[in-house]
């Protein structure tokens, strides 16, 4: 099948459950949907579903798919973006009509999901690099609600913290979950796993951003620690944040996702 095509070569032992109230449901890394998709958290709240971001929209069904053997019968409440690149939030209109959830995005990012803007996106310089294939568009999505810096809100009975962290992006957002004596934080692609940051070649990824925004993620006490691409933890996530933090302080640019260690 091509990179738009679904397919059914999964069969339930692909089940990506974390533990009882949390399974990876989407992943390019990890083989269990499409090849352009991020890491697509569900979170099991009070009877439903809350889905941290949505893949690049190109295996939606499978998505669904996984979800439904994770976490039978549960529906989908939410689905949070963290922010607008398109392995992020390219599934966002596809999970919208499909599962009738209500999409919440940063403020900055609204904008660019509701146009499908290219360039707000960064999709068009990331065709150019050979990041997307040349007919992948980004499909607009209506966006229910939008969240900023410091917000509180709950939802499906877990109660979320917006946290604007530039570097990755002008627009990139984490989100810290407590829920049953839990403290866990989706961080999009702003922190990975060992403190890498996620620097890329394009507008508005850059150094000026972290030091400004990253000291937000300190002293957070996160145990749970799910970034967008690559290895997360269930213990110890904060050392991971501290991590980040200490090399944004240095005189030297740390750890970057995309270096050799660190394979998409």
């Amino acid at each position: 099948m091509g990179l738009t095509g679904e397919t059914n070569r999964y069969t339930v032992d692909n089940l990506m459950r974390v533990c009882d109230s949390l399974a990876v449901v989407g992943s390019m890394q990890f083989g269990i949907s499409g090849p352009l998709d991020c890491h697509v958290y569900a979170v099991r709240g009070r009877e439903a579903a809350v889905l941290i971001d949505s893949g690049s929209g190109t295996h939606t069904v499978q998505l669904l798919r996984n979800l439904g053997r994770d976490f039978p019968g549960l529906p989908v409440s939410a689905l949070l973006i963290t922010h607008c690149h398109a392995d992020h939030c390219g599934g966002a209109a596809g999970l919208r009509t499909k599962t009738g959830c209500r999409v919440l995005t940063p403020l900055s990012t609204r904008a660019a999901l509701e146009t499908g803007d290219e360039e707000m996106s960064g999709l068009r310089v990331a065709r150019e690099q050979g990041v997307y294939p040349p007919d992948f568009r980004l499909q607009p999505c209506q966006v229910d609600m939008t969240v900023e810096d410091g917000q509180k809100f709950s939802e499906a009975g877990v109660e979320f913290t917006a946290i604007h962290v530039r570097g990755h992006s002008r627009d990139a957002h984490c989100y810290l979950a407590r829920a049953g004596g839990r403290t866990w934080l989706f961080s999009g692609d702003v922190v990975f796993y060992g403190g890498v940051l996620g620097l890329i070649n394009a507008d508005g990824s850059g150094m000026e951003g972290y030091r400004a925004d990253i000291d937000k993620l300190a002293g957070l006490g996160v145990e749970g620690l799910f970034p967008g691409h690559g290895l997360f933890t269930l213990c110890g996530g904060q050392r991971h944040l501290d991590a980040a933090i200490a090399q944004c302080r240095q005189g030297f640019i740390g750890r970057q996702i995309g270096q050799g260690d660190l394979i998409f």
